[in-house]
């Protein structure tokens, strides 16, 4: 099968992208028949239209998910993405929704983070099947809708679908990832039993999901007197230092801090908004209350730290490397302050002794710990016969070594059965997804469409 390796696109397959990329599907309110919302069922829907012209058979399980199918047989392999994405943010040089191709790349939100590898999977099959190729195993492209916020859409459909016996997900790394870092979301909370003296917080808020890096965060003081307004906001270079932005008035102060947003598994490639919003209030507020308080807290226990070591989960193993932490989300108001943070732990850590460590430290410094999300780790080993198959399969199609990886970023292989992340990034300078102008290079698209139709073929055959 000496030509799978030189699979690519026609003009068809990006208009058929584009298309895709154009759906808004950021999950919103559940309506009539559309769980996370219309334009993510719209998304769905599109994504299943492509499909149908493709020749393939198409299934809707309520708009929660679908798949396209092919073959025939009980038995099947499965390539599953996701056509939700998160949020647009800030900072774009375009609209996210418009895909443009510029400079050999497409720029949309989802042209990495997942519509583009996904399709490349669909269009990998479609090559397959106008090429007569014979497979024993069916196939099924599945469309995951509920990746970037949840798991819902695949626990519906393993209640109405058998799992794959063999599938692999294109929404992390080349070559092959049989590691993957257990996630846990968890709040911290800061409840004010007094009022502040001479003030209020009339609002503080920042970031949107915990999963990504917050570029944008604000609070708002409303004064008693003018005490709050004096020279605490006046040194431009801690304003500069922290990229801090402040609007006085006569009896308010709203107070703008500046990051870059980055996805939640690699904090470090960030500047979070959030931290830099509360550290540098830490160091110019110098009343004494229930706000300083909290801003000593937040500096004694997370601050700018993003490997855990101020809360004494710093962990790490060869296997899959450093424990990640995140602060995604602040909402808070003159009553209580919410922190919503997102750690990938490494896969030998024990899920316990974060969790005791995380509540020691938060009770030592007079905060709350609310346990949210928890997604264990995930370990494969390299003699699977999936590993095997896709080992094979991108050495046949690259000519390159294919290493087995670890990745912080969680994916449908810790919630689908015999699932591995495989693709579809090469180099992470050029990984963009959950941030401002996300792109994929067309390049990169004919070098997936090439190693999934190879891949699939070895697992189907």
């Amino acid at each position: 099968m000496e030509f799978l390796k030189y699979m690519e696109f026609e003009e068809e397959f990006l208009e058929d992208l584009k298309e895709l990329l154009k759906k808004k599907t950021i999950k919103s309110k559940s309506e009539d028949n559309a769980p996370f919302g219309f334009n993510i069922a719209n998304g769905l829907n599109c994504a299943l239209e492509i499909s149908k012209k493709y020749g393939f058979n198409t299934v809707n399980l309520d708009n929660y998910i679908g798949y396209a199918e092919y073959g025939e047989g009980e038995d099947y392999v499965g390539v599953l993405g996701h056509i939700d994405v998160v949020p647009e943010g800030s900072n774009w040089s375009q609209d996210p929704f418009n895909p443009v191709i510029k400079d050999g790349k497409i720029y949309a939100r989802g042209s990495l983070d997942d519509k583009g590898p996904i399709l490349c999977a669909l269009y990998a099959l479609k090559l397959i099947k106008d090429s007569n190729i014979k497979l024993s195993k069916k196939v099924r492209i599945i469309f995951g809708t509920n990746e970037e916020s949840g798991d819902v859409d695949i626990k519906y459909y393993l209640k109405n679908e058998a799992p794959p016996s063999l599938c692999f997900t294109p929404d992390a790394y080349f070559p092959i990832v049989t590691s993957e870092k257990g996630i846990l979301t968890f709040e911290i909370v800061k409840k004010f039993k007094r009022k502040l003296p001479g003030y209020t917080i009339e609002y503080i808020k920042g970031g949107k999901k915990s999963n990504i890096v917050p570029d944008y965060c604000e609070i708002k003081l409303v004064c008693d007197s003018n005490k709050i307004l004096g020279e605490e906001f006046r040194d431009d270079k801690l304003k500069e230092k922290y990229n801090i932005v402040t609007d006085i008035k006569k009896d308010t102060v709203i107070i703008k801090s500046y990051g870059k947003s980055s996805h939640g598994s690699t904090p470090e490639l960030g500047n979070n908004a959030i931290s830099n919003l509360l550290v540098y209030l830490n160091e110019v507020l110098s009343s004494e209350d229930e706000l300083t308080d909290f801003l000593k807290e937040f500096s004694n226990i997370l601050g700018f730290d993003c490997r855990g070591e101020k809360l004494g989960i710093n962990f790490s193993d060869e296997e899959s490397g450093k424990l990640t932490l995140n602060i995604g989300i602040i909402n808070g108001d003159n009553d209580e302050i919410r922190m919503r943070c997102n750690i990938r732990y490494p896969v030998t850590a024990s899920y316990q002794n974060i969790i005791d460590n995380i509540k020691k430290k938060a009770k030592e410094n007079n905060l709350i710990f609310e346990k949210g999300n928890h997604n264990p780790p995930l370990h494969f080993p390299k003699n699977h016969k999936l590993v095997a198959a896709l080992k094979k399969a991108y050495e046949e199609s690259t000519g390159e070594v294919g290493k087995l990886l670890a990745t912080g970023g969680g994916t449908y292989a810790k919630l689908m059965p015999n699932t591995v992340a495989f693709g579809p990034i090469f180099d992470e300078k050029y990984n963009l997804a959950h941030q401002a102008d996300e792109f994929i290079e067309l390049e990169l698209l004919k070098k997936c469409i090439q190693i999934y139709a190879r891949a699939i073929y070895e697992l189907a055959k």
